[in-house]
């Protein structure tokens, strides 16, 4: 069974020190997600690695879903709470610091719309996380780009050639089933080599690149990253 629940309170240095990222966050009010599972819990050894990059318990998992949280919990200023025991299930909770404004409803300008609605190209997405596809693709079209997605490498080789003279951009996964990022950007090159490819993962870029020395890229994205920064990328490739 998973519970979730949210709420909110005060919390001290000396509470936050013990937690994951929590060491120098200030006092003050939090608020917090916490999830509560009754599955089969987590030895100290793998306690210890979860949130490693690439570390996995899966045979056919990734190891960077947990890595890309840390970095984002981190980013925010708050921390992150693990308590396992084999057996007995276990239970996550992320704090971020409260902000004490009180939210106002945006309402977009007459001059913001035409920016929202105007066409930028049509991008390919190929990424095997669902979430990050969903997240940019709803970026992308409300920037006004048109957008094809895949979910693993055999498939964006597939949409390419489906659609080789729409594609103004690909935005490609390094690490996915079926074929590799760095495979299908090489016959990627092969069918097109003039076709502007940015390349994302959660190595960091130096790795990223050695792997696919010798064919070009024109940018990187280093996970987890803003939509809004691949938007602004995107807009400079396109009118550029």
């Amino acid at each position: 069974m998973i519970t979730a629940r949210t709420g909110a309170e005060e919390m001290s240095g000396s509470e936050l020190a013990t937690t994951l990222t929590g060491d120098g966050l200030p006092d003050g009010r939090y608020v917090f997600a916490e999830v509560t599972d009754t599955g089969c819990g987590m030895d100290q050894e793998t306690q210890h690695r979860i949130f490693d990059p690439f570390f996995t318990t899966k045979f056919a998992g990734r190891g960077l879903g947990l890595a890309a949280v840390l970095g984002i919990v981190r980013g925010q200023k708050g921390t992150i709470q693990v308590q396992s025991e084999p057996g007995r299930g276990t239970v996550i909770r992320v704090w971020f610091p409260a902000s004490l404004r009180t939210a106002e409803p945006k309402i977009a300008s007459p001059q913001s719309c035409p920016e929202r609605s105007r066409g930028g190209g049509t991008v390919l997405v190929a990424d095997d996380e669902v979430i990050v596809r969903s997240v940019v693709v709803r970026a992308l079209e409300e920037s006004g780009f048109a957008v094809l997605t895949a979910g693993d490498g055999r498939e964006a080789l597939q949409r390419f050639r489906q659609h080789l003279d729409e594609i103004d951009v690909v935005i490609l996964d390094l690490t996915m089933p079926g074929l590799s990022g760095e495979q299908v950007i090489r016959e990627i090159r092969e069918l097109r080599a003039e076709v502007p490819v940015i390349l994302s993962s959660g190595y960091a870029e130096e790795d990223a690149v050695r792997r696919v020395a010798g064919v070009e890229l024109v940018g990187f994205m280093q996970k987890p990253y803003r939509p809004a920064a691949l938007v602004e990328k995107l807009r400079a490739l396109v009118e550029g």
